[in-house]
């Protein structure tokens, strides 16, 4: 019996073996494609909170992670050459430091082009229902190749990206040790959509706060806290990402429909308010549905470090957190607020940012010790190689893509509107 059992583990063995040895089932590794991976939005559901507004954000390392996707997708995420004119990256709009958004009013591209929106931040996104300001990508994978093809902000060509990468023996290795078919289109929007999840930010004084009662906030947060929902403000930001779950409609006076003298004497706008075509283009999920009962309707934002992402709303008309809380009570609650109410609720709103990225944890810090902890806030591949440092054509790309955000910039203060199109945000 024994003799038996012995040759019949030696042919599972082997049928083992020649089963290895066969080529990958591409229909197989679709259906693994296809199945996807359980949504973060539905973290934290036995969290004691989880039936009531909101719900704090578990740590980072208790969500799954595969370092080989994660690594590659940081180093996709910032290489300007997935860009039909290399200076443009996926960090060229979305930069840690401003809150994973770019500061402008509305996105730019390749050539300088002007997109038609505000740039959402990427903290935090992976618990948002669907990503952009539309929704019309269901998820992180499909919103990483959104820009890339898009004609105004990196204007390329996914079978020219996916040639490109092949032909690439650094790429080429990252994605093999990574993906069991290599470099394909998916692959490359799940690479990088790793490493937006790893941008999530749970480093905030709101989100301790929910994890601990006694990490109290300051009297004017808590006061902002209430009046926030007393005024109904919790009824569209709310959950795990205090927004990012529904759409809504909003009102046509909110951002450049709004006049200045409308909303009070001494409001400020990021920029002059579109007019003609320009204004009437974005009419929210009207442009991809068609529906008239869409016009109006974008997804609520995340308020997840949003003291850090100015310009506000989707057209980026308005430039402080102040009066956009003004706008806000008095085109969506009804409501005129005091400088007492906004102030309170901007307080509140700013226990919602990341304590390191707000600058908080940097105060007093020299030169090598934000350069250490810089470090730390990056994945692994970025800490281990090179210590830390970029060189050569890592380091040359990295100077190019600076010098290009530090003309975009300038072409920002200047009041540059040329070039203006319809981008992808």
């Amino acid at each position: 019996m024994r003799a038996y059992h012995n040759v019949l583990l030696a042919i599972g063995l082997m049928s083992q073996a020649a089963f290895a040895a066969d080529a990958v089932d591409p229909d197989y590794l679709a259906f693994q494609q296809a199945r996807g991976e359980a949504p973060w939005i539905n973290a934290g559901a036995e969290h004691p909170l989880a039936d009531s507004a909101y719900r704090p954000i578990p740590p980072l390392a208790s969500f799954p992670t595969d370092p080989a996707k994660r690594d590659l997708g940081f180093a996709l995420f910032h290489d300007a050459t997935l860009s039909k004119d290399g200076t443009v990256g996926c960090n060229t709009c979305h930069m840690g430091m401003m809150g994973a958004t770019d500061g402008l009013s509305l996105a730019k591209g390749i050539g300088g082009a002007t997109g038609l929106r505000n740039t959402p931040t990427v903290f935090n996104s992976a618990f948002n229902f669907r990503q952009f300001w539309d929704g019309r990508a269901f998820d992180l994978d499909a919103q990483a190749l959104g820009p890339i093809t898009d004609p105004v902000e990196m204007g390329h060509d996914l079978d020219a990206v996916v040639a490109q990468l092949k032909a690439d023996p650094g790429y080429a290795s990252q994605f093999a040790a990574a993906y069991p078919d290599g470099v394909t289109a998916a692959n490359v929007g799940n690479a990088i959509a790793q490493h937006s999840k790893d941008m999530t930010r749970t480093d905030s004084p709101f989100n301790a706060h929910l994890n601990d009662a006694s990490n109290t906030l300051s009297e004017q947060a808590q006061r902002g806290l209430a009046r926030f929902n007393a005024l109904g403000c919790v009824s569209c930001h709310n959950g795990i990402n205090v927004g990012g779950n529904s759409y809504q409609r909003t009102s046509a006076l909110v951002g450049a429909g709004l006049a200045r003298d409308e909303l009070s004497p001494t409001a400020s706008r990021a920029r002059p308010a579109p007019t003609g075509a320009m204004a009437a283009a974005d009419e929210g999920l009207f442009r991809r549905t068609g529906r008239d009962e869409d016009r109006q309707v974008f997804k609520v934002p995340t308020l997840h470090n949003i003291s850090m992402t100015a310009p506000y709303f989707h057209d980026g008309s308005v430039a402080t957190l102040e009066e956009a809380v003004a706008q806000m009570g008095q085109t969506q609650a009804g409501r005129t607020l005091s400088e007492e109410d906004v102030n309170d609720i901007v307080a509140f709103l700013g226990t919602l940012s990341s304590e390191f990225f707000s600058g908080g944890m940097m105060r007093g810090m020299s030169g090598e010790q934000l350069q250490h902890e810089m470090r730390q806030q990056m994945p692994d591949a970025m800490n281990h190689q090179n210590g830390g440092q970029m060189q050569g054509h890592d380091h040359q790309q990295h100077m190019m893509h600076m010098q290009h955000m530090q003309q975009m910039q300038n072409q920002n203060q200047s009041g540059n509107t040329d070039h203006n199109h319809t981008g992808s945000h």
